[in-house]
């Protein structure tokens, strides 16, 4: 009966080599991709917005004359070539630069919660699509004025907010359990590539893009969200089991070990227990510790190497590609060895947790709290910010992963909630350095006491995870009534071959 079952499969899927999970976690990484790519490019394109000049002459404070760093030699870099439109003070640039965590902090829930409920493909689909149309609009609302940027600010933050919820929702229902963590990293790893490949990008479009120069970044990103989208429409399903053109046997590798539960019951979240949880609070503390040091870089940094460090524009996206790209390998490294060592017992899922965690956060407070000892050494400062997005990566194989081990059935649901307290730190941070930069934003020390307040913030998210995290299952987390662990049999193995030596999973893989 099995083999007649593997012919019929057989002669339904001939001619396929992709694995339908690969092409979906493609489709994430991309859309990903394009969400921190339409969120980060305004940290770029607002160094090339100002008018420099009119602002240093309008709030210059000569108390910090002599704690500005040496402009470098044979290059007019303190100010673009061509000088900005704009006159927005640090502390005006701040407010717009976090509005968008405004409206990122309020769909965090209900965009997962949605997801789980209705199946994250429409959620997705249509948040990127609505955000494109947005990023194509904003040169107009700059040009109507502050409140119109903060306005489609805002509002593309809230509908950002609902996609890594989304992804969460979908990998529960797609991502095998040995591989769940690396397909979660690799979702996460889309955040910094879309960072690393717009930060050149944007500042070469702000020198040489049509439009204008800086308009054309916004345009051409909101092209690529169209594009993808309709990828998206035609390749990307809710569960493995809508896939029109999946396997069998992917079907069953996917589902062996999975915690099912009946399509007509949707579990509710029990909030009360979650909200009085110790290890949920834990992650939502940590989460608001290292974002508050990541957005600070992230909004920041590319306003400090052109203000402070007088790195051309065009460098200085360069300089935030590297930064950005050794999180990236460390990301993925570290879910893959979190993996290994979970699966093979060599450690139990908290140690592992903790461990990773500690050195996510221990590196980046030693980095950034180094840097105002470098003060205007261009390449110490800038190996101080590499090293300390590489440690961060580390996170991969801590919390970033740890709500899917502590609640399986409403991870997408207590990701958005400890994400929302995180994007709390989005909101701040950089209104905080805005503020203590607002009369001096080329000042070497007032830029040392945002390094020290990031510092301040890691070291007290290792010291909270280090004491009170934990990976295992809650109790509340358990299902009451449909419950159940499946173990299918493989249709030929007991382990899925890989796409590159086996000849079956060609056969049984699936169409994208």
């Amino acid at each position: 009966m099995i083999n007649a079952d593997v012919d019929s499969i057989e002669l339904q899927k001939k001619g396929c080599y992709l694995p339908a999970r690969y092409v979906l976690s493609f489709l994430l990484i991309w859309a990903k991709c394009l969400e921190y790519a339409q969120r980060v490019c305004l940290s770029v394109t607002i160094v090339a917005m100002i008018n420099h000049t009119a602002l240093d002459a309008g709030t210059n404070d000569s108390t910090y004359d002599d704690d500005t760093c040496d402009a470098i030699q044979g290059i007019n870099a303190t100010t673009p070539e061509e000088e900005g439109d704009f006159l927005w003070s640090p502390s005006t640039q701040g407010m717009i630069l976090a509005a968008y965590f405004y409206g990122y902090v309020c769909t965090q829930v209900v965009g997962g919660r949605f997801a789980e409920v209705f199946g994250g493909k429409w959620v997705l689909g249509l948040s990127i699509l609505i955000a494109s149309f947005l990023t194509l609009g904003t040169p107009i609302a700059a040009d109507i004025g502050v409140a119109a940027m903060v306005v489609v600010r805002v509002m593309m933050g809230m509908i950002h907010g609902v996609c890594m919820p989304t992804a969460f929702a979908l990998f529960g229902h797609w991502a095998p359990v040995e591989e769940k963590s690396t397909l979660i990293a690799l979702c996460v790893v889309g955040d910094n590539i879309g960072t690393i490949l717009t930060m050149p990008l944007t500042g070469y479009l702000c020198e040489y893009g049509f439009a204008g120069g800086w308009p054309s970044v916004y345009y051409i990103l909101g092209i690529v969200g169209f594009v993808w989208f309709f990828f998206w429409f035609f390749l990307a399903y809710n569960r493995p089991s809508d896939h029109p053109r999946i396997s069998r046997i992917e079907i069953d590798y996917i589902q062996k070990g999975q915690i099912q539960f009946a399509e007509e019951q949707k579990l509710p979240v029990p909030w009360k227990k979650v909200l009085t949880s110790m290890p949920v609070w834990t992650v939502a503390v940590v989460s608001f510790c290292s974002t508050w040091g990541f957005i600070t870089l992230l909004t920041k940094l590319p306003t400090y190497l052109e203000v402070v460090l007088h790195v051309p524009i065009q460098k200085n996206g360069l300089v935030n590609s590297l930064v950005y790209a050794s999180i990236c390998i460390t990301l993925f490294v570290s879910s893959y060895l979190s993996d290994y060592l979970r699966s093979n017992k060599h450690m139990n899922s908290t140690k592992v947790r903790k461990g990773f965690e500690f050195i996510a956060l221990m590196g980046p407070a030693l980095c950034t709290g180094l840097i105002p000892v470098a003060r205007c050494d261009r390449v110490s400062v800038i190996a101080l910010l590499t090293l300390a997005m590489a440690f961060l990566g580390f996170a991969g194989g801590g919390h970033v992963s740890i709500v899917a081990d502590m609640a399986p059935h409403h991870s997408a649901s207590i990701f958005g909630f400890v994400n929302s307290v995180g994007c709390v730190a989005g909101i701040i941070s950089p209104m905080a350095a805005g503020f203590l930069l607002d009369n001096a934003h080329a000042s070497v020390e007032q830029w040392s006491i945002v390094y020290y307040i990031s510092s301040g913030f890691y070291l007290l998210g290792a010291i909270i995870f280090t004491i009170w995290g934990s990976a295992e299952k809650q109790s509340w987390a358990q299902s009451p009534y449909s419950d159940k662990l499946l173990s299918v049999p493989y249709l030929q193995s007991e382990k899925l071959p890989s796409i590159a030596n086996s000849d079956s999973e060609k056969r049984y893989g699936s169409i994208p």
